[in-house]
């Protein structure tokens, strides 16, 4: 049998670790931990992302924004996709 939860550390406690032991019988388990960062935080983890996603909060509350609509952007990205095809 094999479950995945998902929990804050702070949720890690003994009656978790007691539903754990009440559900799964046998007498040893493998159990994996990975640390999950949240977008916002994966976002602004890396410098020069940050700085741009700061620089377009910015923008955006300055009114310094340029709308396209969704047909643009679609031909923008394949252009974009193209190039990268293309080795440009």
């Amino acid at each position: 049998m094999t479950a995945t939860y998902s929990i804050s550390r702070d949720e890690l406690n003994a009656d978790f670790i007691e539903a754990i032991k009440s559900t799964f019988k046998a007498e040893k388990l493998f159990i994996q931990i990975d640390e999950i960062m949240d977008e916002t935080e994966y976002l602004l983890s890396n410098p020069a992302n940050k700085a741009m996603l700061l620089q377009s909060l910015e923008n955006d509350r300055n009114g310094n924004m340029i709308e396209i609509s969704l047909d643009e952007h679609n031909k923008i990205l394949e252009e974009l996709k193209l190039r990268v095809a293309n080795g440009e």
